[in-house]
Formats: structure tokens, C-alpha cells, sequence
């Protein structure tokens, strides 16, 4: 078992399993969610429509906390609760081209997908989960990846 810290600015903190992890609220300055007590790695939860904002209207902000996380030492993880097919055109079977389901009409794919290589080059990278929960299933196996190589010398 391991303890995950949630930020404490999280309103709606995705759920784990408590036989495999318990959960600490506390403030984390870069992310969402980290391995209590590392200051080397976090991740950051996103809903699509946040995504969206963020790699939009958003974008310096943002730029700046991948920068933190840059400086810290690490390659922002950012866990998108949506399927990347969500930020793309559809064409139904009678030829019609269906929107994207998001709240921003105005980003194209192709803007999310430069924004998307952008973040990677900056430090960055974007994943998407179907849903919270697959969202907290993808950041507790990250999280407990990076809580075996902080405790590598204690396991031998």
C-alpha cells in the first residue's frame, strides 16, 4: 500500500481503491495529484473541458506550470478525463459531420493536436482516460510506478 496526497484545491478528487492506496488532502504547488511527500513528480487532472481552456485561453498559465514542473524535474503527466475521439470531427453513416461533444467550437483538432506537440517539447504530456474512473485507474499505476523507484533501495 501507498498514500497518493490530493490537492486541496481538487473539488471532486477522483477515488482509489483503499486496500492498494490511502489518500492525504494537502497543497501541492505543480499538479493534482502526487506520491505523498515527492516533490519530483506529479500529475495533473484535466476534464476535457478544462484541457480545452487550458491549452487555449489558458496557455501562458499553463506554459508556467509546466515550467515549475520542469524546474522540479520532471515531465508533466496530464490526465485528460475524455477519449482523444472527443476532440475530433465524426461523419455519421449519412454523411453528416458531427462537431466535437466539447464546449470550445472554435478549437479545431488541428489546434489541440499542435497544442498537444507543443506540450510534449515544453515538458508535458497529454493522456486521455474515458472517465474519472479510468482516469484514476491510468494515475494510481503512474503514481505507484514512481512510489517503487522512490523506495527501490527499500525493497532489496
Amino acid at each position: 500500500m501507498f498514500e497518493i496526497t490530493i490537492d486541496q484545491q481538487e473539488k471532486q478528487p477522483w477515488h482509489f481503491d483503499p486496500t492498494l492506496v490511502r489518500t492525504h488532502v494537502a497543497h501541492i504547488k505543480t499538479g493534482d495529484y502526487c506520491v505523498t511527500g515527492d516533490r519530483g513528480f506529479a500529475i495533473e487532472r484535466k476534464s476535457l473541458n478544462d484541457f480545452l481552456g487550458t491549452i487555449s485561453t489558458g496557455w501562458d498559465r499553463f506554459q508556467r506550470e509546466i515550467y515549475r514542473a520542469r524546474e522540479a524535474g520532471f515531465h508533466l503527466p496530464v490526465i485528460v478525463e475524455a477519449r482523444f475521439s472527443d476532440i475530433l470531427f465524426s461523419v455519421q453513416a449519412d454523411g453528416t459531420i458531427t462537431p466535437p461533444p466539447h464546449d470550445h467550437p472554435l478549437l479545431t483538432p488541428g489546434f489541440v493536436l499542435k497544442r498537444i506537440g507543443e506540450m510534449e517539447v515544453l515538458g508535458a504530456s497529454a493522456r486521455f482516460a474515458d472517465g474519472p474512473t479510468e482516469a484514476a485507474m491510468l494515475a494510481a499505476a503512474l503514481l505507484y510506478q514512481r512510489h517503487r523507484e522512490l523506495h527501490a533501495d527499500d525493497e532489496e
